[in-house]
């Protein structure tokens, strides 16, 4: 028996990898009900586990010919049990009665050395009855050839739209799907299953010594792309930046485009998990009820929308789901709860745990929201007699959801009188989150079209320090 660890650290977040156990290769199902059982014969008090499964085809193209090709298949069931209040987990990626009774048997070493944690499983609950539209058959039909097909027409008519398209390095598509189950001691039984294509390019455009990339991509649950659209805005984004420079450093106000509105607000998600208030990570901690916004902000957490990516009926840890509002009128209304979370703060959990087979649980949102505003996005690049509109944001690194300090690169347009009057790039934006959040000054009526969990309308902030 091959067995590989990843450490144990004495706080419960010990996880061992197990491997082997010969060619027997049980459903998932059997495997979760088969590793439940050896749990119980095994002496723990409390389990619960997780089997996952998941396949993927894709191709990328360079210059008209297949670059690479890509198929992949995984699978796992991993657990997490309770001996005497005390944790252990353990995943296996072998789905065979000797490999799932070895890990079973190494998540119950790590209760010797774990500290007590207090948490409670789930009963079962019913679930929602809405058709959440996470899983479309039709897909299962999409092959290689289809996305070859569609990827030489994306760039044949992106390098036809514009004789400055001087590259496309980034060009593929793919089709992916995936299964989850979750079981538990208390009788918890909960599967899933999902399924998505995906298609991107990026075309460079050169204009003498200045090169800069445009990209689009989206996905979906239908094979619903239009090429003529998606080569034209990729063209479109690259030749706009062209002969792009800075601007003088100072402070100006400034308007995201929803293309990475969503971006920046999601860098600084994990203040709202009641984790991380809990281990002092969060600046909000204490200010359940207080004004951490203008009034025009809300943000919700809704899992329950039909067709969008982040959608569930329940969370990793077997908790049935639902509409949280976590931001209402500029007002913070909860923290994200997992069970050990909750279990702390002595509420009931959110629905918002998050768990795969190979990790221990944590908290994330589901399909984040900022809700729309009355304006257009030409009202908020009008608002000001001048703004810096950023349709880029170069990385995230310098970016601290603990501190909420901003420093980030961007590139975008400089605008007067709401008029585009250059394109604009190498300069940094400056600013914290926590404070950004009361100068927000409007929000744009429209998200943008990506298929995404996160949705933040075009969003106007009064002032932001840029170095140019």
């Amino acid at each position: 028996m091959n067995i590989q660890s990843t450490g144990v650290d004495g706080s419960g977040s010990g996880i061992r990898k197990t491997t082997g156990g010969g060619t027997e290769s049980l459903s998932p199902s059997d495997a979760l009900d088969f590793m439940l059982a050896e749990a119980k014969r095994l002496g723990a008090d409390a389990y619960d586990a997780v089997a996952g499964e998941s396949e993927s085809i894709g191709l990328e193209v360079f210059e008209g010919k297949v670059k690479s090709t890509e198929i992949s298949n995984s699978r796992g069931i991993g657990i997490r049990l309770f001996k005497a209040r005390r944790p252990g987990f353990a995943f296996t990626e072998k789905m065979s009665r000797a490999s799932i009774t070895q890990t079973v048997r190494d998540a119950l070493s790590h209760t010797y050395l774990t500290d007590e944690v207090e948490m409670e499983l789930p009963f079962p609950e019913k679930l929602s009855d809405i058709d959440l539209k996470s899983y479309n058959p039709a897909l299962e039909d999409i092959g290689l050839d289809r996305m070859k097909d569609l990827c030489l027409e994306l760039e044949a008519r992106s390098r036809a739209a514009d004789a400055r398209i001087d590259n496309i390095p980034y060009l593929g598509a793919s089709r992916s799907a995936g299964m989850s189950m979750v079981r538990n001691s208390n009788g918890v039984a909960y599967s899933s299953r999902s399924n998505v294509v995906h298609a991107g390019i990026g075309v460079v455009a050169k204009e003498g010594e200045n090169k800069k990339m445009g990209v689009y991509s989206n996905g979906g649950r239908s094979w619903a792309f239009d090429p003529a659209f998606m080569s034209a805005k990729a063209v479109e984004r690259a030749v706009d930046l062209l002969g792009a420079e800075s601007i003088p450093s100072g402070s100006y106000p400034v308007v995201f485009s929803n293309r990475v509105s969503a971006s920046l607000m999601s860098m600084f998600g994990s203040p709202f998990f009641a984790e991380a208030v809990q281990k002092g990570q969060s600046r909000l901690t204490g200010k359940i009820g207080q004004a951490i916004a203008v009034p025009e902000l809300n943000i919700t957490c809704d899992p329950l929308i039909p067709g969008m990516p982040g959608s569930h009926l329940f969370d990793g840890e077997g908790v049935a789901a639902a509409r949280l509002e976590v931001v209402k009128d500029g007002v913070l209304q909860t923290y994200l709860y997992n069970l050990e979370s909750a279990k702390k703060a002595g509420c009931k959990p959110t629905g918002t745990g998050s768990r795969g087979y190979s990790g221990k649980a944590g908290t994330g949102f589901s399909n984040y929201l900022v809700a729309k505003g009355n304006a257009t996005l030409q009202d908020l690049l009008s608002a000001n007699p001048h703004c810096l509109f950023i349709t880029k944001l170069d990385g995230g690194s310098g970016c601290s959801a603990i501190s909420g300090e901003i420093s980030i690169g961007a590139q975008g347009f400089w605008y007067e009188n709401g008029k585009r009057i250059k394109p604009v790039d190498k300069v940094t934006l400056s600013s914290n989150y926590f404070q950004m959040l009361l100068a927000i000054r409007g929000l744009s009526n429209e998200y943008s079209d990506s298929f995404s969990s996160v949705k933040v309308p075009d969003m106007l902030v009064e002032s932001m320090f840029v170095a140019g």
